[in-house]
């Protein structure tokens, strides 16, 4: 069953553009994982550090993949632009 993941966080108020370069950099692979169905990224209005990644996968067990590779293997240096931990919410779809 199909999952939607959302990623929240803050970039560092100095590093918005190093963050986002970052960002659309690591995404290319996110985007190509197996099970990855989309990702959309949107900024909040009002806070130019705030965003959150809408990510849809096949499975939870496709997202669980993707979270032991960036781990591993794909781990990146994303983090470093954050201000604080992200908040990783996930979802199951349902039919209301």
């Amino acid at each position: 069953m199909a999952i939607k993941v959302l990623f929240e966080f803050k970039l560092n108020e100095n590093a918005i553009d190093q963050g986002k370069k970052k960002l659309s950099e690591i995404l290319v692979d996110t985007r190509a994982f197996d099970g990855c169905v989309s990702v959309e990224v949107v900024a909040d209005l009002k806070d130019a550090t705030h965003y959150v990644l809408l990510e849809t996968w096949r499975s939870k067990e496709h997202y669980f993949a993707y979270g032991k590779w960036r781990a591993g293997d794909g781990a990146t240096d994303l983090g470093t632009f954050f201000s604080a931990p992200p908040a990783i919410s996930l979802f199951e779809i349902t039919d209301i």
